[in-house]
């Protein structure tokens, strides 16, 4: 008569496969790769500008497509956690100094910016010099990189969306 054999201690194929996935590396590291030195840049630039994170989640555009979350994660990490930090900003000084300036022309406007961009009227036709004229009256206000030329293409896009206001 045969006795019965006691089960083998070896996990079935789909437990083996979750043991192997957990001894994978720390979320914190795994992205190190897909976070360039231009992204978490602007990132940063765009917080500063906003101070919302879901404002730079639908409104900027990374180099691969980032959820909310990642986003955060990341932002908590650039913050919070001293490798990624100190990693994140010897990549960012190594940057040259155009893609920086790239980096920073496609900053997100804040909310003071395009208050002071609804003052100027619809009805006129606005010449690069009446913005020119806006960013040295309000130094404080605008970003340092923005140009006479970005406010008025950005004006263009609020009046194209009525968002100035003397619009209905």
């Amino acid at each position: 008569v045969a006795t019965p054999v006691a089960p083998s201690p070896v996990p079935p194929a789909g437990l083996a496969k979750r043991m192997k996935k957990s001894k994978q590396p720390l979320p914190v590291t795994k992205d190190l790769g897909r976070w360039k030195p231009a992204d978490d840049l602007l990132l940063i630039n765009a917080v500063l500008q906003t101070n919302d994170l879901t404002s730079v989640h639908l409104g900027v555009k990374f180099s691969c497509r980032f959820t909310l979350r990642e986003i955060q994660e990341r932002w908590y990490s650039l913050l919070y956690d001293p490798i990624i930090s100190k990693l994140a900003c010897q990549a960012m000084r190594q940057l040259h100094p155009e893609a920086i300036a790239a980096i920073q022309s496609k900053v997100l406007f804040s909310k003071a910016e395009e208050q002071l961009l609804t003052k100027v009227g619809s009805s006129s036709q606005p010449s690069l010099d009446t913005f020119q004229e806006l960013l040295h009256k309000h130094p404080d206000v605008f970003y340092p990189s923005r140009t006479a030329k970005a406010l008025q293409l950005h004006w263009q896009l609020m009046k194209q969306y009525y968002l100035l206001d003397d619009q209905t």
